[in-house]
């Protein structure tokens, strides 16, 4: 290799190592800036009807004379809903008509303070505003401890 063919390849290899070293330094530079991304506002939240359907049902694994429990439940035992939402609660009772056997859907709570009691074969629909949030016991007043659920009420 001629001394020129020597000199011509340092050149060109120096040529790379400046454009490699640029490439580099134009990359951290524009690593360096903050590309701003807009946060989308939170929407408001909308508040709707939620419905729930509740039936009255024996648990028939229930031996109510050996446990003196009774075997009575409610069908749905949790039902969720948000603030502001108004609620409407579909209320069963499916004991026999012969039977008369009173069930209640009761919410002792203050903010709600909900009492509907329902003879064999009624049905109502309850409805108010879900205007508190937390959690909220729903019994029946007649079949403690076993027939309870929750009203959950997340908030906005």
């Amino acid at each position: 290799m001629s001394v020129a063919d020597s000199k011509n390849l340092r050149i060109g290899m120096a040529a790379i190592v400046i454009a490699v070293v640029s490439i580099i330094i134009a990359s951290i530079s524009l690593a360096d800036f903050e590309i701003e991304i807009e946060e989308e506002e939170e929407e408001e939240y909308r508040p709707m009807t939620r419905e729930a359907f509740i039936f009255t049902q024996v648990d028939e694994h229930i031996d109510e004379e050996a446990l003196a429990i009774p075997p009575d439940m409610f069908s749905q035992d949790t039902v969720v809903v948000k603030q502001g939402d108004r609620v409407k609660v579909h209320f069963y009772n499916l004991e026999p008509v012969e039977s008369q056997e009173h069930h209640t859907f009761t919410i002792n709570d203050p903010a709600y303070k909900i009492h509907s009691d329902l003879n064999a074969q009624e049905n109502t629909v309850i409805e108010f505003t879900a205007s508190k949030s937390g959690v909220f016991d729903y019994i029946c007043t007649y079949h403690q401890p076993t027939m309870r659920g929750e009203l959950v009420v997340l908030s906005k």
